[in-house]
């Protein structure tokens, strides 16, 4: 009797805060529903007609809608593959004992906690600059013409700026789950003659299955709604060369003023995000059982 009193309070104590978290998710995402329903566009107050799906319909047919689905997915898939490869290598390399071992793994890390909005600034300005960057310098220095990254290979470096804000939470997990590896069974195979590439895809690589699927479930549900890196250095162009599904939603809502279509774009990249997710979640469930 006791315990289902004391549940009951429980359950009464967090209620609040459940509440408030429910509101928190719920009332956007209906406002968001509702308002991709409508023709509402900022530049014409007043006239805001119920037009069913039409914003879905001209959102989806919207030749900047392929190309903007095909540059997120080429923005996830190669961020995740230079992250949990160098995330790997590096995770091998600071595994091994060194002199400063504290110090080269702060470094390593210290990327991951550098703001979006300040670590593209720096990229932009600092290294990818054609004219007083530091890759443009280099060039200059090798008798080479300057390459202009930002307006040459937009979708590439953004995927590098990316990519190094993310490698240390690879790096992270990955370092984490080898050191968690039995050395004795490294140790037996070296007695009975295997190199150490052999023991790396029999032992050790199998042993980092688990930890890599975490870093591709978490690093994925972050990457599909990269923003500030886009924003800062490209703002999705040349033309859409580098424009991926949310700063398309940001540019049809805030540059085209158009917020029925924009909440439209919303909705439809959030029921994309959710078949990700579920995919992700049951791959990572399989690989758990196993």
């Amino acid at each position: 009797m006791a315990t289902q009193h004391a549940r009951a309070a429980a359950r009464l104590m967090i209620s609040p805060s459940v509440i408030l978290l429910l509101a928190w998710m719920i009332i956007p995402l209906g406002m968001t529903l509702y308002f991709s329903t409508l023709r509402y566009n900022l530049l014409m107050p007043g006239s805001n007609p119920f037009v069913g799906w039409e914003n879905y319909q001209y959102f989806l047919t919207d030749p900047a809608f392929m190309t903007a689905l095909v540059n997120t997915l080429l923005l996830v898939g190669g961020v995740l593959i230079i992250t949990v490869i160098g995330g790997i290598l590096l995770g091998m390399l600071l595994d091994q004992p060194m002199w400063g071992q504290g110090i080269v793994r702060i470094l390593v890390i210290a990327p991951f906690f550098v703001m979006p909005t300040v670590s593209a600034l720096v990229w932009k300005n600092m290294f990818m600059n054609p004219v007083n960057g530091l890759f443009a310098h280099l060039a200059n220095f090798l008798g080479l013409q300057p390459f202009d990254f930002l307006a040459q290979a937009p979708l590439l470096s953004i995927i590098g700026i990316v990519s190094w804000q993310w490698l240390p939470f690879a790096t992270l997990i990955l370092l984490t789950a080898m050191q968690s590896l039995d050395q004795e069974q490294l140790e037996a195979a070296e007695m009975d003659g295997a190199g150490a590439f052999s023991r790396f895809i029999h032992i050790t690589l199998p042993h980092l299955s688990r930890a890599v699927t975490v870093v591709i479930l978490i690093q994925t549900i972050f990457l599909l709604s990269v923003f500030a890196e886009i924003l800062v250095t490209t703002n999705g162009g040349p033309g859409n060369a580098s424009t991926n599904l949310t700063y398309l939603v940001y540019a049809e809502s805030l540059l085209r003023f158009d917020v029925g279509t924009g909440s439209a774009g919303g909705v439809v990249a959030i029921v994309l995000a959710n078949i990700v997710a579920i995919f992700l979640m049951r791959m990572i469930g399989k690989n758990l059982d196993t």
